[in-house]
């Protein structure tokens, strides 16, 4: 088991030195109202102009390959420059900031990939900035969580928001709802596991285990300070939000803590089953170790008869009788027999 956690931490510690190539930068515009919408991609933030108040404007950026353009920001809606460097990193730890005219969320976005026949989680930084009618969401990953709200904008009238808290209400309750489907993903892993546990359990099963261990510990680290920041829009500290949706926040809020809930239940289950496999390995050797005791025990005198025959002295009398041999094979069959059955008595064998 050992051997096992080493090379996984080693993996681990490769993979966190590679420094990963930055998805290229693009820039969607969406802006609507109850009686229209349009979106469009931008080469530049510069190229567009924002609608009037009646109408709610979403800028949604991916990739962070293109700086300039995210820089862009900072001029044409008078962004800090702070904010803009969190954006930018892709390390930034969760939090809400309240700046003069805007609000600004950060936290880290999951999504999945296989590896084996475990999914592995990989988290994404993503930002939010919340100014008069104007919503700025930058994405570090290109995702497609929210493809099903761009959708219902398109083709539902009746379901475009009113106001720029609604908006930002759903982008915010959309990035947790995509947890629940890790959750789910994570559930069925363990699931798998264990039913392979009970059927053959092996040492290979120890690395998807401590990785399905590894993906908890980081959902626990990004769910934990999103749990303090929802906890904060919901007390409706900050004037961009219509005290209305407090009890949606506080909606949002209970999710998670559903969730952080998640991550005891299966972190014990898991815990369960790497002792299950530490427990059926040990029980394995143990089960050939009993088996070559018996037969070395069962072939010791044997081993004691054929030692004292083996000497080589003159006067030994049974060396020279006529029947000596067959009478040597006769009692080492009565002993293997009476052996074998006694230990058959005793159920060890």
């Amino acid at each position: 088991m050992a051997d096992v956690l080493e090379r996984y931490l080693k993996e681990e510690l490769e993979r966190w030195d590679d420094d990963e190539l930055r998805e290229k930068t693009l820039i969607k515009f969406t802006h609507f109202n109850e009686n229209g919408y349009e979106s469009e991609l931008y080469d530049s933030v510069n190229d567009i102009e924002i609608d009037p108040k009646d109408d709610i404007n979403w800028i949604y950026i991916t990739g962070l390959d293109d700086e300039d353009k995210i820089m862009q920001l900072e001029d044409k809606f008078d962004i800090h420059p702070l904010v803009i460097e969190d954006m930018l990193s892709s390390d930034e730890r969760t939090k809400v900031e309240q700046y003069e005219d805007f609000l600004f969320v950060v936290t880290d976005t999951v999504s999945y990939r296989k590896q084996s026949k475990i999914s592995d989680l990989d988290f994404s930084q993503i930002s939010f900035i919340i100014k008069d009618n104007l919503i700025i969401t930058v994405d570090e990953k290109r995702s497609h969580q929210f493809n099903r709200l761009q959708q219902r904008l398109k083709y539902i009238p009746k379901t475009r928001f009113k106001s720029i808290d609604a908006m930002f209400f759903t982008l915010i309750n959309q990035v947790v709802d995509n947890y629940y489907m890790i959750f789910d993903i994570i559930g069925d892993d363990i699931d798998n596991l264990e039913e392979e546990i009970m059927d053959d359990p092996h040492e290979s099963l120890l690395e998807d285990l401590y990785t399905i261990k590894k993906n908890l510990i980081y959902l626990r680290k990004t769910l934990w300070p999103l749990r303090n920041v929802v906890s904060e829009i919901s007390k409706m500290r900050f004037y961009e939000l219509d005290n209305k949706t407090e009890i949606y926040y506080r909606d949002v809020y209970d999710h998670i803590i559903q969730m952080l809930e998640f991550i005891d239940v299966y972190r014990d289950m898991t815990a369960s089953l790497i002792d299950a496999v530490d427990t059926n390995i040990g029980n394995k050797t143990n089960d050939v170790m009993k088996i070559l005791t018996v037969w070395s025990t069962i072939f010791l005198p044997l081993t004691f008869i054929t030692g004292v025959y083996g000497m080589n002295f003159n006067y030994m009398p049974e060396l020279y009788q006529k029947w000596a041999y067959p009478i040597f094979w006769v009692v080492t069959i009565l002993i293997v027999g009476f052996m074998i059955a006694f230990f058959k008595k005793k159920d060890w064998i």
